[in-house]
């Protein structure tokens, strides 16, 4: 894993993976899945960046859109976390979720996948420093709303990822 992975880790010299806390371990692999989506994308042929990965899915260009909008939102939830509120994204209705992400996509949906690629590189790195102060106490905490932020946007974006895998072939590697 890249550098800024191991340094999400928080962890030290000879500590093992196993010797992790769960929040050392929820910040190396969110920031693992981030990365490994951004380089997946980034790997996309220029002639596939708008096909479709299967019938009715996204194209990378479309899943791109998608992921800055969420992630937009993941860190507004990560901001009234450390408010002290509990992120409103928690609530946020499932029977709105295929409108939104059909807008979120029509809206951001005709920019070019650089482009795409580099708004999601910039708001995750700014997202990355919210992270860096939640409390590990929180992070530590089955239930925490912290904790549920992350967990969720590390399962999204590798569900993306596998998506894009499965399309495309693994394109990423882990370095």
């Amino acid at each position: 894993m890249g550098r800024k992975a191991r340094r999400a880790t928080g962890s030290g010299g000879g500590q093992s993976e196993h010797e992790w806390s769960d929040a050392q371990r929820l910040r190396y692999w969110w920031q693992a899945e981030r990365d490994l989506l951004l380089k997946t994308l980034a790997g996309v042929p220029e002639g596939q960046v708008d096909d479709a990965l299967a019938e009715g899915a996204w194209s990378p260009t479309g899943m791109a859109a998608h992921r800055l909008f969420w992630e937009a939102e993941e860190r507004a939830a990560i901001e009234e976390h450390l408010g002290g509120a509990f992120p409103s994204l928690l609530d946020f209705p499932t029977r709105r979720i295929d409108s939104t992400n059909a807008a979120a996509v029509a809206s951001l949906g005709n920019r070019r996948l650089t482009a795409l690629i580099r708004a999601l590189r910039d708001l995750r790195e700014r997202t990355a420093t919210l992270v860096e102060r939640i409390p590990d106490a929180d992070l530590n905490t089955p239930g925490n709303p912290a904790r549920i932020l992350l967990g969720v946007a590390l399962e999204h974006d590798r569900e993306h990822r596998r998506e894009l895998e499965s399309k495309l072939g693994a394109i990423a590697k882990d370095d």
